[in-house]
């Protein structure tokens, strides 16, 4: 008798420990992103239905989109888990996934250190050059924040970075990333992995078939982890002012009227020639 009610309370124990990554996994919800800062031409594309419209600030956006920015075009992408993305000109950036686990009260985004739950999210450049700012991210529970291009995926570990991914002058395509905080975890598509510590970047170039930005085959070259350049450097301080100023009366709310937990309470106030047309 003994026996098998030890028996019965094995079972019921790891039915149980079995049971919680799945309650975690389902209560994650799509979370919200908030345009901010927006200058010039950026057009917000819905892969569901593929209607397409001209952000202005304050828009909200989810997973699904494709935002575009135009010539001297460029918008502050404020996420709902802390992050921050400066999308520059001539960009495009694939928002593949965005989910976060619930969370109460609310959360300052300028001053918070860390994300408010856990949250997953997978981003693809297709083309362009955008600067991130990743609060800390709880990895130990299963939050990602990942960044993939043709050359490879980005694995950012709570960090502020920079990726670029454009034709070079001698008509290939290249990539770079810089790290000005934390580290950053490159994947090849060939499965090596380079983390590109604070202040260091790591640059790749591969030809393109005539018309198209798709890789020749065999042709990727992957340069090695350097220190970062001047110009880099400058590029992502200027990134972050603007990101800083965007976040300043951002506030993440997971109780604001209408909105899905973990939205995201815009400033009030519209700069002026903030692309409103």
């Amino acid at each position: 008798m003994k026996t098998k009610l030890l028996s019965w309370m094995l079972i019921c124990g790891v039915a149980l420990l079995l049971a919680v990554p799945t309650q975690a996994a389902t209560a994650r919800s799509v979370g919200r992103i908030v345009a901010a800062k927006v200058q010039g031409t950026v057009t917000a594309l819905n892969k569901a239905d593929n209607s397409r419209r001209q952000l202005h600030n304050n828009d909200t956006l989810s997973e699904g989109y494709i935002v575009t920015t135009g010539a001297k075009s460029s918008v502050v992408l404020l996420f709902a888990n802390g992050a921050a993305v400066n999308l520059g000109e001539d960009s495009i950036l694939g928002i593949d996934e965005f989910l976060m686990d619930p969370f109460n009260g609310k959360s300052s985004v300028s001053e918070a250190k860390e994300e408010p739950s856990t949250s997953v999210t997978k981003l693809t450049l297709s083309r362009g050059e955008f600067v991130g700012n990743v609060k800390h991210l709880h990895r130990e529970n299963g939050s990602t924040f990942e960044i993939n291009t043709p050359v490879g995926a980005a694995g950012i570990r709570g960090t502020t970075f920079r990726i670029v991914f454009r034709p070079d002058s001698s008509g290939k395509m290249g990539y770079s990333l810089g790290t000005s905080e934390g580290v950053v975890l490159l994947t090849g598509i060939n499965g090596t992995q380079s983390p590109v510590p604070a202040g260091k970047e790591v640059g790749a170039s591969f030809d393109v078939a005539p018309g198209t930005d798709n890789m020749v085959p065999g042709s990727l070259q992957i340069a090695g982890v350097t220190d970062m350049s001047a110009e880099t450097q400058a590029a992502i301080a200027k990134a972050v002012s603007e990101i800083l100023e965007a976040n300043a009366k951002a506030l993440i709310d997971a109780n604001a009227p209408g909105n899905a937990p973990g939205a995201i309470a815009p400033p009030s106030q519209t700069t002026p020639g903030d692309g409103k047309g």
